[in-house]
């Protein structure tokens, strides 16, 4: 059976017959990956260039096989016969040909070329069915996210498993249709896969209703990230000081304490009294000894015994000399447990959760039904955005490395550019370290990454190019499309050249996953679907006064809270000023009665009596309108007896 024979097998008989093959021009020189052709002075005259333009793929007919090649770029050529300078000369890139198997007389799309064209050669377009057959690969489990700019009846499909094995990229400018894209190719990918586990890493929340009742939300409110199950290192970049000098101190005493605390619980929990209270003093030589604990065994341990054994550390004679680190450190810890934002982090202290339920929910295990779980950052302060998305990812490595590659999961990183940054002086070194290292070595353990940013060029570079497919969207910066040009395998760089005048919905896809480079119309999402990524309609809003008094109350409300929940952690009534006995009764509801520091536990009912004085007191001021409190005094008094000691 001919190739044209087996072409005519792929598409409907109407289309074939519609179908008109037209010679484009002829071989004026050929290399080993580069051919320049003349164009027809015909399809000159007749206005047809459109069929020679830029990406666009023709077919070199030769003894043994067809020639794929795309054009790469257009140009005036030399004088002609008629001595008019009015020719046309295109480069074509050879992408591979098109061969039928001797053997099993079968018809395929095979990169490379073993059989080159001649000079002369004519140069024809496409048909359907060549196309079809380059672009369709069948018996292989692909999805399709659109259609081919070239032809719209051609199907675009991309090969999952390429796609997912080798890391993809989705990269494109503001308003390109980036976040519409990466809806799209979840979706499809989820449709065919229920059972599948992904992660969205969402910093705008903009996904939250794409995937419908498929996936899992997880906000700041919801999330239940402890700290026991972070590493040593980032719980070191959330506790420590950012000055160097000062972190390296507080590095060394959490070495021992973080390791002493996990023990402690974990002899705690042999005793079958979890809340026990001991004397370090009496136990101090049996957390001294070698266990099967680590100090980056995911162990749950008590924050009050971290803070407990923080003072036992600062009282011994030996660092008397030097307290200055360990009060840093307790300041830190009472700060962040006081602070609504990073109520994740302190969860559960009495009762932590087992670490099937914490990571189960996170990369959906089981699926029961929703395979996509989106982790909504925005609510999530950014100077802990580096720790959560590093111990995310880390969890995810670990988790496919001991299951044996049995739980493959696909790491989303939407504004990729943000926590893994080219500039290593703006910090986010955990991440860093991970993304990499799942980037090199994760297709090994079943660990996959889908990059997503609108600043390529500002992304950790080693991470983008092991990138093996990119669908690349509009891009109008000079130096992100230099850096993508580096990025792109097929030798088709040069195709990146209209990249500035791509529409919306409209991508380059490279590499592993699909044949060739192809340039496609996206399908559209249902309105439904589509991500929160539109801009404010700043003409429409402007024409109306919209800052009534109800809606600023709202916005100062969710400010004050840092939560657009309407029953998020944080939120009061109505609108007053913070006050720093509210600040203690928060770390308080933070920290459960088992969970808190002795001294915080012998003056919980005096702090209660106190607290209701203070508000009396407060309340009897506020009637009298007086400008000026005059019992502030009397209330710093009062806290500093119920807290005499810094927490």
């Amino acid at each position: 059976m001919s190739i044209s024979d087996q072409s005519k097998r792929v598409v409907p008989l109407e289309r074939a017959k519609a179908f008109k093959q037209v010679e484009i021009g002829r071989i004026r020189n050929v290399g080993s990956s580069v051919a320049t052709i003349s164009i027809n002075k015909s399809i000159i005259r007749n206005n047809q260039l459109q069929l020679a333009q830029i990406g666009t793929i023709l077919k070199i007919v030769t003894s043994k096989s067809i020639v794929v090649a795309m054009v790469g770029s257009l140009k005036i050529g030399a004088a002609d016969d008629e001595g008019m300078s009015d020719g046309c000369l295109a480069q074509l890139n050879i992408m591979g040909e098109i061969t039928t198997n001797e053997t099993t007389r079968e018809t395929k799309f095979f990169r490379g070329v073993r059989s080159f064209p001649v000079l002369g050669e004519a140069v024809y377009n496409m048909s359907p069915a060549e196309l079809t057959l380059i672009f369709n690969r069948e018996g292989e489990a692909c999805i399709e996210v659109g259609r081919l700019q070239q032809d719209s009846s051609i199907v675009a499909k991309v090969r999952v498993d390429d796609l997912l094995s080798k890391h993809f990229a989705i990269i494109g400018s503001t308003g390109s249709g980036k976040s519409c894209t990466v809806a799209l190719v979840l979706q499809a990918i989820l449709k065919e896969n229920p059972m599948g586990h992904v992660v969205l890493f969402d910093p705008h929340n903009e996904y939250s209703k794409s995937f419908g009742n498929r996936a899992e939300v997880i906000d700041q409110d919801s999330l239940d990230l402890p700290l026991w199950i972070f590493d040593f290192v980032e719980t070191c970049e959330l506790l420590c000081s950012e000055i160097e000098d000062q972190a390296r101190e507080e590095t060394e005493i959490l070495h021992d304490v973080l390791l002493k605390a996990k023990r402690l619980y974990d002899r705690s929990v042999q005793n079958g009294d979890v809340s026990s209270q001991v004397k370090l003093d009496d136990v101090e030589s049996e957390l001294q000894r070698a266990t099967h604990i680590s100090l980056d065994s995911p162990v749950p341990y008590r924050i009050r015994d971290v803070a407990k054994l923080i003072d036992h550390e600062m009282g011994k004679l030996e660092n008397s000399n030097n307290l200055a680190p360990y009060k840093r450190l307790r300041r830190r810890i009472a700060t962040l447990i006081a602070d609504p934002r990073y109520q994740f982090v302190f969860k559960n202290q009495a009762s932590p959760r087992p670490i099937e339920d914490i990571v189960g929910r996170i990369f959906r295990l089981p699926v029961n039904g929703k395979p996509i779980s989106c982790l909504d950052f925005s609510g999530i302060p950014s100077e802990a955005l580096n720790i959560v998305v590093s111990v995310v990812s880390r969890l995810a490595f670990e988790l496919a490395t001991w299951s044996e590659r049995q739980l493959p999961i696909l790491l989303v990183c939407e504004e990729a550019h943000r926590y893994i940054p080219r500039d290593r002086g703006l910090g986010f070194n955990s991440t860093r370290r991970i993304i990499s290292r799942i980037a090199k070595e994760g297709r090994k353990y079943g660990v996959s990454l889908a990059i997503v940013s609108q600043r390529p060029s500002e992304l950790e570079p080693s991470t983008l190019s092991q990138c093996s497919t990119i669908f690349s969207m509009r891009l109008s910066n000079e130096l992100d499309q230099n850096f993508v040009r580096a990025a792109v395998p097929d030798g088709a760089a040069e195709l990146l050249s209209f990249l500035p005048s791509l529409g919306t919905a409209e991508t380059m896809v490279f590499g592993e996953s699909v044949n060739l480079p192809m340039r496609v119309i996206l399908n559209t999402l249902p309105a439904e679907y589509r991500p929160h990524s539109s801009s404010a309609q700043f003409t429409d809003l402007w024409k109306r006064d919209v800052a009534t008094p109800e809606l600023m109350t709202q916005v100062f409300e969710r400010w004050r809270a840092r939560s657009l929940t309407p029953g998020g952690q944080g939120n009061q009534s109505g609108p007053r000023t913070p006050t720093v006995q509210d600040t203690r009764a928060a770390l308080r509801k933070r920290m459960p009665q088992a969970a808190q520091p002795q001294h915080m536990q012998t003056a919980a009912t005096q702090t209660s009596a106190l607290a209701a004085q203070v508000r009396e007191r407060l309340q009897a001021k506020s009637a009298a309108a007086q400008t000026r409190p005059q019992s502030l005094s009397d209330v710093k008094s009062m806290l500093n007896s119920a807290f005499h000691k810094n927490i």
